[in-house]
């Protein structure tokens, strides 16, 4: 165990001293005062640069949103492959391909009903933004693909809504899905 723990610093660390990992996330809040909606997510994410056109990247988050009483909440994992379609200066144009796999547990008071499982696949386009060396600002809004979830039985069903949207194929561009955060380079 501790030749597998100590094999994996060193690899952290080479990676790390080569420049190319990343660290960041992003945050997203909207409320809708009108039908008293409100959701939020924290994705924190982890990423390499394959090249100045490619990165790997990883995102696991948290999500929770409250609709007329009723409370979801939710887990995450996203992994995608990031590719730089045009730079200008120091802004960067790039579109997000991957799989994204999520559960979550709704409940309204002490009725809970059964987890569910979601999961989409597709691409996501995004703006990069360089403060400095070490710092991007990164966002992103939109969606292109597929999604898919579990159907959702008993007494809350009307009232759920879904981390990733809808069952279905299409384009999403809605400002609801804006999200913002920032990334530092080592």
């Amino acid at each position: 165990m501790k030749k597998l723990f100590l094999s994996l610093i060193v690899a952290v660390c080479s990676l790390a001293a080569s420049a190319q990992v990343y660290v960041g996330g992003q945050v997203g809040l909207w409320r809708n005062t009108d039908d008293n909606h409100t959701s939020f997510n924290l994705a924190p994410e982890l990423g390499y640069k394959l090249s100045d056109q490619w990165d790997l990247g990883l995102s696991i988050g948290f999500a929770h949103e409250y609709y007329k009483g009723v409370k979801l909440n939710g887990f995450e994992v996203d992994p995608y492959v990031r590719y730089t379609v045009a730079k200008a200066g120091p802004v960067s144009f790039f579109i997000d391909g991957g799989f994204g796999f999520a559960t979550a547990k709704a409940k309204r008071g002490d009725v809970e009903s059964d987890s569910f499982n979601q999961w989409q696949i597709g691409i996501k386009p995004g703006v990069k933004v360089s403060l400095s060396k070490k710092v991007d600002f990164i966002a992103s809004m939109g969606f292109l693909g597929y999604r898919d979830h579990d159907d959702i039985a008993g007494t809350l069903s009307s009232h759920i809504h879904s981390i990733y949207g809808e069952k279905g194929f299409g384009f999403d561009f809605k400002t609801s899905d804006l999200n913002f955060g920032l990334i530092y380079n080592f």
